[in-house]
């Protein structure tokens, strides 16, 4: 995709190309998302899931209690002791919830940034291939439930009109993610680019790489990181607001 060089920027933080514009993305606010304390009920629970691996694979009782010997030889490759574990899975609970709380950040700012955008004309090819995807997708989902597409599609009361609306969804986010990456310099290097697939790749349990980018083509995965590093730029320089008492219930 060539994208005109019709920067236009300033205080009121207003960038555009031939395809969009985007009134702001810097100092956007957006509430905190909230990290609470791990407990020593989360890590029991962890604890307990493990042991039901544990018992099942070696044919033991399921009331079997967890033993330094287990942890050694089996749960941990690090950790000698019980203790030691409880604290290894404490870091990695703590480590999840931060995750967790960037990616709501990250997500809320990317939202009112698509919201403050306005497409100026979609580029035709490229939506095209967008809904094309989408409907193949339906289609096969279609497939595996032993039914017909339109059948399928009733169903799901959606139509047509809501797989064109999705794809163009789909690509005001490709078109301001490529604006700000243009803008900014983040598409990823080769280096980045790699260390991120093997991310993906681990987070969804694809044994390597390779069968990442056979499920996922490669131009969508580069689409998907450059994104990402959008995302996490735009929330780098956010306003974090404290969460009104009707996020806290929640």
């Amino acid at each position: 995709m060539i994208l005109a060089a019709l920067m236009l920027g300033g205080c009121s933080g207003r960038l555009s190309d031939e395809y969009i514009t985007i009134d702001k993305y810097e100092g956007i606010e957006v509430e905190k998302a909230e990290v609470t304390d791990t407990t020593d009920e989360e890590i029991d629970k962890v604890v307990a899931r493990m042991m039901e691996g544990y018992t099942a694979q070696h044919d033991l009782p399921e009331d079997t209690k967890i033993t330094d010997a287990i942890v050694k030889e089996t749960l941990s490759d690090t950790a000698e002791t019980v203790e030691q574990y409880r604290l290894e899975l404490k870091k990695q609970i703590d480590a999840a919830k931060e995750k967790a709380a960037r990616t709501k950040v990250e997500t809320k700012v990317w939202e009112k940034v698509i919201d403050n955008s306005e497409v100026k004309k979609y580029p035709a090819d490229r939506l095209k291939e967008v809904e094309e995807n989408l409907k193949s997708q339906y289609e096969d989902y279609a497939k595996e439930a032993g039914t017909e597409y339109d059948a399928y599609m009733e169903a799901l009361g959606m139509t047509d009109k809501d797989i064109e609306k999705a794809a163009k969804a789909s690509v005001k986010q490709e078109l301001a993610a490529e604006v700000l990456a243009n803008k900014y310099g983040l598409k990823p290097n080769e280096e980045d680019f790699q260390t991120a697939l093997e991310a993906y790749a681990d987070e969804y349990k694809f044994a390597n790489v390779d069968l990442l980018l056979e499920a996922v083509p490669e131009e969508e995965m580069r689409l998907l990181v450059t994104q990402d590093n959008v995302k996490s730029w735009l929330a780098d320089r956010c306003r974090l607001t404290e969460p009104s008492k009707k996020t806290e219930k929640e």
